[in-house]
């Protein structure tokens, strides 16, 4: 039953698409909002640093669903003194997300917030880009599209570029399927970039995104499964052991595929894993184990 209503609502949304592409959910972006940063003073510095510590702590909890929230607003602190640290600013939008997908979105009783957090995410790693390039800011304040304004950054952007187009698409998606669409130019233009920059970023993180983003998106808009596949095996091949990769395609690929064992194979690698096998991200692991347990127990309801 849940197939076959997938499959109508995905006939129901192809027939519309040409209608509400064009109107999809905006946001105020941070550009818009964001006001120039002056020189910190000593007594400033210090505290700013102090914050940055007690950040790091927090992140090395984060499988806590209390530590990683508590990275995040020792981050929003931090950079409310020091608006001008892009480097922070961007550590802000990748903490705000892992707090989203491996925190919120398991919690089904407040989905705004699972939401809301995300656009958040997004503004901070606005703020870094205005941070780190006066001229891109310049060319945002007045009104450029992001993908014009590329040519102002440079690969030092790449993790500001990365997370907000994470934070960015996710936000998107839980808006709506005609918000997502009227982003997807913009999010691949930013990929690309990111791609041609520094593909290995978070662990061949480009390739996995781009693996989302053409499988997720239908034909008319870019859709491709087969360019789908090939990222999504660059971003494996490269890094076995994130296991996100793999869930990525599990969720996003063999389920649009009708691929039960592919669909198997992924999620069984990841729940039979030592979620230890990079010590860096294990809370990064054990949060895509949980995912994986989930799709396990509802693979009756994709196939």
């Amino acid at each position: 039953m849940m197939r076959s209503l997938k499959l109508g609502h995905w006939v129901a949304l192809l027939c519309m698409a040409t209608v509400v592409a064009g109107c999809g959910s905006t946001r105020e972006t941070a550009w818009e909002t964001t006001e120039g940063a002056g020189a910190l003073d000593e007594a400033s510095k210090a505290k700013v640093a102090d914050l940055l510590q007690k950040a790091n702590v927090a992140w090395d909890g984060r499988n806590d669903i209390n530590q990683a929230k508590a990275a995040v607003e020792y981050l929003e602190q931090a950079t409310a003194l020091d608006p001008g640290n892009a480097e922070a600013l961007a550590n802000l939008s990748h903490a705000i997300y892992f707090y989203g997908d491996c925190h919120l979105r398991f919690d089904e009783e407040n989905p705004d917030l699972y939401k809301n957090t995300h656009e958040e995410g997004t503004k901070a790693a606005e703020k870094a880009l205005a941070a780190l390039s006066p001229a891109f800011a310049e060319k945002m304040a007045a009104g450029s599209r992001i993908e014009d304004a590329l040519d102002a950054l440079d690969r030092s952007a790449v993790p500001a570029l990365y997370w907000r187009s994470s934070n960015l698409g996710r936000w998107a998606t839980l808006e709506s399927f005609a918000t997502l669409l009227s982003y997807k130019d913009e999010i691949r233009a930013i990929m690309e970039f990111c791609l041609a920059e520094e593909p290995t970023y978070w662990y061949q993180g480009p390739d996995r995104y781009f693996g989302i983003f053409y499988a997720r998106a239908p034909s008319f808009a870019g859709g491709d499964m087969k360019k789908s596949a090939a990222h999504f095996n660059v971003s494996m091949e490269a890094h076995p052991d994130y296991w996100g990769t793999r869930i990525a395609m599990a969720e996003e690929w063999a389920i649009k595929e009708d691929n039960r064992d592919l669909y198997e194979e992924l999620i069984d690698f990841v729940i039979a894993g030592d979620p230890d096998v990079i010590p860096y991200i294990k809370p990064e692991n054990l949060c895509e184990q949980r995912k994986a347990k989930i799709l396990k127990e509802d693979i009756d309801e994709y196939f």
